[in-house]
Formats: C-alpha cells, sequence, structure tokens
C-alpha cells in the first residue's frame, strides 16, 4: 500500500511541476495553443506565460494541493481523470492564452469606426480652427488697440510731466513709448522753452541727442528770447558729445557774439541770464571778463562792464561780478596794477564796491576786494578811487544846467 501511494504522489509531484513550468504560448510555432515546456526549475512566485503572471501564490498552491489529494485517491492501474483538476489545467491554458482573438469581420468593423470617429474629429477640428483664427484675430486686435491707448497715455504723461518741469519723469514716459521726440517737441509751445533746454540736457542717449537739440532749437528761436538761446549755446558746449560739434563750434560763434554786445554796452542779456540761470552764467563769466590771450584787457570795455553788478539780483552775485572784473587787472601780487587808462572803470567799480550791503556773510569777501585796490607801486586804497568817482560824478552836467550858446 505502501509503495503504491509513493507511485502516485510522485506522478502528482511530476505533474505539478510540469503545470508550474509552462511558460509562454508557442506564438513562434504557429499552433494555437500548444504549450511550450521550459525544463527550468523556478520559485512558484514566478510561474509566467507571455509577460504575465498566470497564478497567484494562493492560486497555486491551492491547485498543488487539490491535484496531490486527488492523485493519492486513484486506484491504482487505472487511469485517473478528474473533472477538477481537468478544469483548473484548462484555466491555466486560458490565462496564458490571453482573451480570444478577434475575426477579420469585428476588425474590419473596427477599422471602420475608427475611421468614422477620425473624420468626425477632423470635421469638428476645422470648425474648431476657423473660430480659432477669428478669436485670434480679434485678440490680437484687441491687443493692438490696447497698447495704443498706452502709447497715448505714454505721450500724455510725457508731455505734462514736461510741460510741469518733472523732466526725469518726462524723459522715462518719452522712452516708454514708440513716437519719436519731434511728436513731444511739436505739441509744446514756445514758453515750454526752458522745460525743453533741461529735457535736452538730460537726455540720455547720446546718438540721438543732436535730434533733440534740433527740435529743441526751433523752439527756442521761436520765442525770441536771448537768455535761452545763450542757455541752449552753453548747454551745447558743455554737452562733450562728439556728435553735437558742429553746433558747439556754431555755440561758440554765438557766445563771442554776446560777449562783443555785452563789451558794447548791451548787458541786459549778460543781467537776465545771471539773474534766471545762475549756474550758465557762472560758466560764462569764466571767459566773459578775460581778455584774449597774450593782451590785456581793454579799458573801454571794463568801463561799460563796471555797470553789470549793479543790475545783479544779489549782493553775492554783484561781489562775485565786481572781483571778475578786477581779476585781469591784478599783478603777480594780487594787487591791482598801478596803470592810469583804468582808473575810471576802477573808480567805479570802487563806488559799486561801497554800495554793496554787508552782511555777516558777505564781510570777508568785501574786504578782501577792498585790500586788491592797494597797489605795490604807489598806494591808492579803494578810498582813493572812491573819492575820484566822485569828482567825476561831479562833473556831469544837471538838467537844471543851462547849455552855453
Amino acid at each position: 500500500a505502501m509503495g503504491c501511494f509513493s507511485d502516485v504522489h510522485r506522478v502528482a509531484t511530476l505533474f505539478v511541476l510540469v503545470a508550474i513550468l509552462l511558460s509562454t504560448l508557442a506564438q513562434n510555432s504557429g499552433k494555437k495553443g500548444t504549450v511550450s515546456v521550459v525544463f527550468e526549475q523556478q520559485p512558484v512566485t514566478d510561474v509566467v506565460c507571455s509577460q504575465r503572471k498566470a497564478l497567484t501564490d494562493s492560486e497555486l498552491e491551492n491547485i498543488i494541493a487539490t491535484w496531490i489529494k486527488t492523485g493519492n485517491e486513484c486506484a491504482v492501474g487505472k487511469p485517473c481523470r478528474n473533472a477538477k483538476n481537468e478544469a483548473d489545467y484548462k484555466s491555466l491554458r486560458a490565462r496564458c492564452e490571453g482573451p480570444p482573438r478577434r475575426s477579420k469581420e469585428e476588425h474590419r468593423a473596427l477599422v471602420t469606426s475608427v475611421e468614422s470617429a477620425l473624420q468626425a474629429m477632423n470635421d469638428q477640428f476645422t470648425s474648431l480652427k476657423s473660430a480659432l483664427e477669428s478669436l485670434d484675430s480679434e485678440y490680437d486686435r484687441q491687443f493692438q488697440r490696447v497698447w495704443g491707448e498706452i502709447a497715448k497715455l505714454q505721450a500724455t504723461l510725457a508731455y505734462t510731466s514736461l510741460g510741469a518741469g518733472r523732466i526725469q519723469q518726462a524723459l522715462f514716459h518719452q522712452s516708454s513709448q514708440a513716437r519719436n521726440i519731434g511728436y513731444l517737441v511739436q505739441r509744446l509751445a514756445p514758453w515750454n522753452a526752458e522745460e525743453l533746454l533741461a529735457f535736452a540736457w538730460n537726455f540720455p542717449w547720446s546718438d540721438m541727442q543732436p535730434d533733440v537739440y534740433d527740435k529743441v532749437e526751433a523752439v527756442v528761436n521761436s520765442a525770441q528770447d536771448p537768455v535761452l538761446q545763450a542757455v541752449l549755446a552753453i548747454d551745447i558746449i558743455n554737452a562733450k558729445n562728439p556728435k553735437l560739434a558742429v553746433k558747439a563750434q556754431q555755440a561758440t560763434e554765438y557766445l563771442k557774439q554776446l560777449q562783443a554786445s555785452a563789451v558794447a554796452g548791451e548787458l541786459s542779456t549778460i543781467a537776465s541770464l545771471a539773474t534766471r540761470f545762475p549756474k550758465h552764467y557762472a560758466y560764462l563769466r569764466q571767459s566773459l571778463f578775460q581778455p584774449a590771450e597774450g593782451s590785456k584787457a581793454d579799458a573801454a570795455a571794463l568801463w561799460t562792464l563796471s555797470d553789470l553788478p549793479v543790475q545783479l539780483p544779489t549782493a553775492e552775485e554783484r561781489l562775485q561780478r565786481i572781483e571778475a572784473i578786477l581779476q585781469p587787472l591784478l599783478g603777480d601780487n594780487g594787487t591791482i596794477v598801478a596803470d592810469a587808462e583804468y582808473f575810471w572803470p576802477l573808480a567805479k567799480l570802487a563806488d559799486e564796491l561801497n554800495r554793496v550791503p554787508e552782511s555777516d556773510d558777505q564781510k570777508a569777501v568785501v574786504e578782501r576786494l577792498r585790500n586788491k585796490f592797494a597797489t605795490h607801486v604807489s598806494a591808492k586804497p579803494l578810498d582813493y578811487y572812491q573819492q575820484l568817482h566822485s569828482q567825476l560824478q561831479s562833473l556831469k552836467p544837471t538838467a537844471n544846467t543851462a547849455t552855453p550858446l
């Protein structure tokens, strides 16, 4: 009995091992349902076929237990057929084979269905594409309109900022728009010339600055204000922009003409420049009273220029002007040279110096200028020139003096 059981057990175990080692369908053999047996013992958890795991660990253990049990129950020497075992075997084959193949008719129907779906999708895409193109066109139109409004707003802000003297804001808004500087300048009147001069001076793009000055120069000329023309000339010279070289030469000639007019007695432009644009006048005064290199100061010109200090608005500017006129007449020791031809302009300057109000801030400057009147040749202090001026004034005819026949 024990021998019979041992034989049955070996047969069942062999059958189980065959089932466990089923691997993949023999698709390359062309025979449907043929099972390839790989004679390589593997763990029960690795039973696969067609890259799919055929059984779970629990299912495999149940099948093995069932086959061993039914094998032990089979009669010796008789066929051992068990419906449950056959069902498990067929189930294992079915799992390895996968789902049943479709027929050609089903494939054709499926292809037809896919083609119909693709055509329907294409029809919908055509209408959708047309709608998208229309939407894109509308978006572009709205986008361009918004940018156009932004450009108009930037232009308005540049115009109002410049008109209000907010130069940095005007530069920012001007740089944020595509319109050129000519559009901005054309909107401004001649009374905005001062703001335009500041705008051109602070313009940061040197390659475009000549064009800006062309536009600003037209506005300045239309304002017919010689003071603004002087400011324009001084700015162009001090811009140090190589692209403004031609304009700088023209500006230099203009300042020479202005200096000649001042020497001839036309001091109103110089006086107004000192009042309205003191920084620009500070540049001009460096050259206004200086004689040409290698020549001495002209006494007649100094007589005319000595009328300028009294026209200036502040004591500080009047003292600066007196000192600038005296500068060409100073000797090596810092005092005025003893030259008789300068006595009359010096007398006028001495009188003007005494008329300057002496505040605590100006006291030291006045005293320093007084000391310049004492020469090293003959001591002629300020009082000497002041008395000379008084005598000169007394010689002028009065309105009540009869004209001799």
